[in-house]
């Protein structure tokens, strides 16, 4: 595979569609932090929103991108100065800044900012707002109230956020690779699975896949759960030999190319579900398509949220998890269904594993979202939730996960093999 970064093109286009989001006569600044950060735990780079507009993740770096009238966007780039020292332990400089014509010490920034203020009616300042990713501090919203204490100061996630939903086809290919990839890796990964076998020995096979194919590894911790684990959304242990009479959940995320991809699937230890839980894995299997089919341009999230929790509760009263008397309305989602089923089934998916696009964005194509609906029954000791990826098109949704096998017999196969 070729694991080559996307081109300058790709950030030289957002920074082009940011321009023309803004408001006329203001500008965004965004910042990377002082020191180096490591891959956060729910992205496949750090600060993803700079790497976005730069196609660089340098620490101690700035930006500022002008809403001109032609709505090209003047941009200009700060950059920390490589002094020997510092060349000594990180390297010469590279040509990472050759798409920004304006590059500068970061030494300027205030004086520019102060400078560029005269023309400038709204500041709309980056401070990342996704729940599941590292948060910056406050440093450069206070650093821009402190410089110009007299103009408005607005966010820039959300902007940011309705931007990063539509991907452009470079990213789409790349989720594509990642998720070709994990496909490949999950096939490594089943077939170390048997009785006695421990979660992190699975991690190790699916990670060595994943890094020789020149992957950066998981965007987030992995999950590798059996028996009564896999009832905890996001269990973190790994060393218990899995007996064969429980059945496994594989919950991995794979970067590539700066962009994540993000997959589970269940399967027994025994290489045979036992009836009961093979009962719901088909139940679940049935709700994956539903919910695949459910997400079409135009749509909220929480409307197929609904549809989703319906098809659920429909599955458990056919298995005989809930009883007539527990749901009022079939084709309203029941109070008793939250035992069964109690967290989101889709979430954005690109440069982070939960990508920060507005919960009220209607889907449109371009969009790529993972869909993972779930049965977790307490009272027998399992859950069963299975995840793909998808691209949504002018017409609905295409399955990028299509390579990896999702039906039960399917699975069984793969663990004979």
């Amino acid at each position: 595979m070729d694991s080559s970064p996307p081109g300058h093109g790709s950030s030289r286009e957002n920074r082009r569609r940011l321009a023309a989001s803004l408001p006329d006569g203001s500008m965004a600044v965004i910042a990377t932090g002082r020191y180096p950060q490591t891959c956060g735990p729910d992205s496949a780079a750090p600060w993803p929103d700079f790497f976005y507009l730069t196609g660089q993740r340098e620490p101690q770096s700035a930006l500022i991108v002008e809403a001109n009238p032609d709505r090209s966007g003047r941009t200009i780039l700060f950059a920390p100065s490589r002094d020997a020292r510092s060349a000594m332990w990180d390297g010469p400089p590279g040509n990472e800044h050759d798409d920004i014509a304006d590059v500068r010490s970061l030494a300027e920034f205030e004086p520019v900012l102060r400078a560029l203020a005269f023309s400038t009616s709204t500041i709309f300042v980056h401070s990342p707002e996704n729940p599941f990713a590292p948060q910056d501090d406050h440093a450069l919203a206070d650093l821009c109230r402190r410089v110009l204490p007299l103009h408005p100061i607005d966010r820039l996630a959300p902007l940011l956020g309705q931007l990063r939903a539509e991907k452009q086809p470079a990213e789409i290919e790349s989720v594509r690779a990642a998720n070709a990839l994990a496909a490949n890796a999950f096939r490594r990964a089943i077939g170390f699975v048997r009785p006695g076998v421990r979660g992190f020995e699975v991690k190790a096979e699916f990670l060595h896949e994943i890094t020789r194919h020149g992957s950066a590894g998981f965007c987030c911790p992995p999950i590798t759960a059996a028996g009564r684990e896999t009832l905890a959304l996001h269990w973190r242990g790994d060393r218990r030999a899995w007996p064969g009479d429980e059945t496994a959940l594989l919950d991995f995320t794979v970067e590539w190319n700066g962009v994540c991809a993000d997959v589970a699937r269940c399967l027994p230890v025994s290489g045979q579900f036992p009836s009961r839980q093979r009962a719901v894995y088909d139940a679940v299997v049935r709700v994956l398509h539903q919910a695949t089919a459910a997400l079409r341009p135009g749509r909220l999230l929480s409307e197929c949220q609904r549809d989703v929790e319906v098809a659920i509760q429909h599955e458990l009263l056919r298995i005989g998890l809930l009883k007539s008397g527990d749901v009022k309305d079939p084709a309203t989602p029941s109070a008793a269904l939250r035992g069964f089923f109690m967290h989101k089934a889709f979430h954005h998916i690109g440069m982070e594993v939960h990508d920060p696009v507005p919960a009220d964005l209607p889907l449109a194509p371009g969009h790529v979202l993972a869909v993972e609906p779930g049965i977790y029954v307490h009272d027998e000791g399992f859950g069963i939730r299975l995840e793909n990826n998808v691209l949504i098109t002018a017409v609905g949704a295409e399955n990028l996960t299509a390579s990896l096998p999702v039906e039960a017999g399917d699975i069984e196969d793969l663990l004979q093999l």
